[in-house]
């Protein structure tokens, strides 16, 4: 009578067990899933904000009075990340933006002074933007979790006195 109810009892535990182990993976996978979705979401949030303000700061070195089609993307792109990104990235947004309607402001450059101006490096308006989406993108990166662990130390294989170097 004992071993038939221990070995009920292993059963059970072993089927218990099992589900246990299936409902842990599929919560850790579908959590992966998102987490892959919101960077995939953010990536074209920020690559879509950066098409819309070089378009714009490149009419606003030939132009004094904003277009407001394209202007009115690239708020609404630094909005949708007052809504879902940190806040180091919406202060970079914002500064960008900032520096385009400056960029109305000045006076109107030829072909030639843009190109300089270009070339000078002076332009480069999303280096901080860049730098404050990777890293926020690098905090949400599920795989970083994993690679950020300490690993143990591996060994060097121990040569034989008598095999070449």
């Amino acid at each position: 009578m004992d071993s038939t109810l221990a070995a009920l009892l292993g059963a059970v535990i072993g089927g218990l067990l099992s589900v246990l182990a299936s409902w842990l993976a599929q919560r850790v996978q579908s959590r992966s899933q998102l987490l892959v979705q919101e960077i995939q979401r953010r990536q074209l949030l920020y690559s879509g904000y950066v098409k819309s303000a070089a378009c714009c700061y490149a009419d606003a070195l030939q132009a004094n009075e904003p277009d407001p089609g394209p202007l009115s993307e690239l708020y609404g792109d630094i909005g949708q990340m007052r809504l879902q990104s940190s806040e180091a990235v919406v202060e970079e947004a914002s500064k960008i933006a900032h520096r385009i309607l400056a960029a109305y402001r000045d006076r109107n450059r030829t072909r030639g002074e843009i190109r300089d101006f270009l070339d000078g490096g002076e332009s480069d308006l999303f280096v901080a933007f860049g730098n404050a989406c990777r890293a926020e993108l690098a905090q949400l990166e599920p795989i970083q979790a994993v690679q950020m662990r300490p690993s143990a130390p591996r060994r060097k294989p121990v040569r034989d006195a008598s095999s070449p170097p």
